[in-house]
C-alpha cells in the first residue's frame, strides 16, 4: 500500500456496495419467486432451476474470472459486472416465459461471480493481517444488502407494484458501485505482488489437501445458508406469512453478527465457529421443518440466522490464512464451490422435493372436489387444465404429486374462472407451505456432517499448537518458495 494514489478505504467502500448489489439480486429474486410461478404457471421445480442458474452461473463466472484479477484487470472486470447487472435486470423485465427468465438470472449470476472474483482477493490484498475479520465486515454486506433489498420487495408489495419493480431496484447498488469505482487505482493481488505466476497459484491449488477437502465443505455449508434463504418468501408467503420479512429478519442477524466477528475471531478460531455454527444451523432448519405457527417459525428462523451468520466468510478467511499460496484463485474456487452447489443441486433439488410432497398435506377429497367442479365448468378452459384435473380423479390412491400441483396452479391462474380460483388457491398454498418446509429437513444430516468434520479440525489444530501456530506455519512455507 506504498502507492499513495491507492485509497484503501475507497476500495474497500465499492467492495462493500458491489456486494450489497450482489445481495440486492438475491433479494430480489427470492422475492418474486412466489409471482413468477403465478404469472407463468412455473412448478418449483422449473422455478429452482432459475434461482439455481442465479447461483450456479456465479461458480462458472467466479472460477473463470478469480484467476484473471491481475491479466484483466480488477477496473475492467467491474465494469463487466456492472454491464452484467443493468442487462440481466432489462431480460428481467422484458422476460415472456421460463426461457428468458433463465437467462436473465445466468447474466446477473455472471455479473456477481465477478464481483466475487475481484472484491475477494482484493480485500485481503488491502488488509492482509486481518483477512478474516475484514472478510466478514465486507460480507457483512450480503446479508445488509438483502436486508435492505428485501425491504424495498415489501414495501413494493404494499403499493401493489408489479414484481419487475424488485429486479429494477437493483440497478440502484449497482450504478453507485460502478461511480465508486470509476477512477480509483487498484493494486496488484497479494500473489502478484509477491511474484507469483498464475502456474504457482494452480500448482498451490493441486497440491493443497487442506484447500480441497475446504472445497467439499463449502459445498455443503453454503448450501445450508443460500438453499433455505433462496425458497424462504416463497414457502412463507405460501403459508399466509410475510416471506421477505423473515428473510430481511435473518439477514439483519447475519449482518450484526458479521460486523462483529473480529471480536468473535479475536478470541475463538475459525474451525471453532464453524463447528459450533453448524451445529445451530442443523437445529435451526430442523425445527423450522417442524413450524406449523408464527412463533415456532420465527423463533426457528433466529436460530438458523445465528447459525449461518458467519460460516461463509469465516470459511473463506480460513482458507485465505491456511493457504495463502492459492491466492485469489483459491479464494474464487472457494466461493464458485459453493455456488456450483447450490446452484445446480440444492435449489433445484428443494424444489422437486417439495413438488413430491406437495399433496402430503391436502385431503383428497377436497382436491377432488375442486376438479370435479373445473370439469363442470362450462366456460373455456386450458387442454392442460383439464387433463390435469382428470388425473387427480382417475389417480386410484394417493394424489399424484406432479398432476396435483399442476392443477391447482392452474385452476389457482383462474383457468376455469374465479370461482374455482377462490377453492384452489388456499389448497395451493397449504401444499406449498406444508412441502417447501419440509424439505428444508433433507439438509439437516449434512449440518451435523460437517459439524463433526470440523470439530476434527479442530482437534487437530490443538494437537499441532493451535490455530494461530498453523497460521505461522502456512506464511512461512510460503515466504521461503
Amino acid at each position: 500500500m506504498a502507492d499513495a494514489a491507492i485509497r484503501p478505504g475507497r476500495l474497500f467502500l465499492g467492495s462493500c456496495t458491489a456486494v450489497t448489489a450482489l445481495a440486492f439480486t438475491f433479494a430480489a429474486m427470492s422475492a418474486i419467486m412466489y409471482q413468477l410461478k403465478t404469472e407463468f404457471l412455473l412448478d418449483n421445480a422449473q422455478v429452482g432451476l432459475i434461482g439455481g442458474a442465479g447461483l450456479w452461473g456465479m461458480a462458472i463466472s467466479q472460477i473463470s474470472f478469480s484467476s484473471l484479477c491481475d491479466v484483466v484487470g480488477m477496473r475492467n472486470l467491474l465494469r463487466l459486472a456492472l454491464a452484467g447487472h443493468i442487462v440481466g435486470v432489462l431480460l428481467f423485465v422484458f422476460a415472456t416465459g421460463f426461457s428468458t427468465l433463465f437467462a436473465a438470472a445466468l447474466v446477473i449470476a455472471v455479473a456477481n461471480g465477478m464481483i466475487e472474483a475481484v472484491c475477494n482477493p482484493l480485500t485481503a490484498t488491502l488488509y492482509p493481517e486481518r483477512k478474516a475479520g475484514m472478510l466478514n465486515r465486507m460480507h457483512m454486506w450480503f446479508p445488509g444488502g438483502i436486508v435492505l433489498g428485501g425491504l424495498g420487495c415489501w414495501a413494493l408489495d404494499q403499493v401493489h407494484a408489479d414484481w419487475r419493480a424488485k429486479m429494477i431496484m437493483v440497478l440502484i447498488p449497482a450504478l453507485a458501485y460502478g461511480v465508486i469505482f470509476l477512477r480509483e487505482k487498484f493494486p496488484p493481488t497479494e500473489a502478484a505482488a509477491a511474484g507469483q505466476k498464475l502456474s504457482d497459484a494452480f500448482k498451490a491449488v493441486a497440491t493443497s489437501p487442506l484447500l480441497w477437502m475446504f472445497l467439499a465443505l463449502m459445498a455443503i455449508t453454503m448450501s445450508l445458508e443460500l438453499g433455505p434463504n433462496r425458497w424462504i418468501p416463497a414457502v412463507l408467503q405460501a403459508g399466509g406469512l410475510p416471506g421477505i420479512l423473515v428473510l430481511v429478519m435473518i439477514n439483519g442477524v447475519m449482518a450484526v453478527t458479521r460486523a462483529n466477528a473480529h471480536a468473535i475471531l479475536a478470541r475463538v478460531s475459525p474451525p471453532v465457529v464453524l463447528m459450533t455454527s453448524t451445529l445451530v444451523v442443523g437445529l435451526g432448519l430442523l425445527s423450522l421443518s417442524y413450524s406449523t405457527t408464527t412463533v415456532q417459525t420465527v423463533i426457528s428462523a433466529l436460530v438458523f440466522a445465528i447459525g449461518i451468520a458467519i460460516v461463509w466468510p469465516t470459511m473463506m478467511g480460513f482458507v485465505a490464512e491456511r493457504t495463502p499460496k492459492t491466492g485469489a484463485l483459491g479464494l474464487g474456487l472457494m466461493a464458485a464451490a459453493g455456488s456450483l452447489a447450490v446452484g445446480i443441486v440444492t435449489t433445484p433439488l428443494l424444489g422437486e422435493i417439495a413438488d413430491q410432497h406437495l399433496p402430503d398435506a391436502l385431503a383428497k377429497g377436497s382436491v377432488v372436489a375442486v376438479a370435479r367442479e373445473t370439469l363442470a365448468v362450462q366456460s373455456p378452459k386450458s387442454p392442460q387444465l383439464v387433463t390435469a384435473a382428470q388425473a387427480v380423479m382417475a389417480a386410484p390412491g394417493a394424489l399424484p404429486p406432479a398432476e396435483t400441483g399442476d392443477f391447482l396452479r392452474r385452476a389457482a391462474a383462474g383457468e376455469a374462472g374465479p370461482n374455482v380460483a377462490a377453492k384452489a388457491q388456499p389448497l395451493l398454498d397449504a401444499g406449498e407451505n406444508h412441502s417447501g418446509l419440509l424439505s428444508f429437513r433433507y439438509l439437516v444430516p449434512f449440518a451435523f456432517a460437517v459439524c463433526l468434520i470440523f470439530g476434527l479440525v479442530v482437534l487437530s489444530d490443538r494437537r499441532a499448537g493451535g490455530y494461530k501456530a498453523q497460521v505461522d506455519r502456512a506464511r512461512l512455507a510460503g515466504a521461503a518458495e
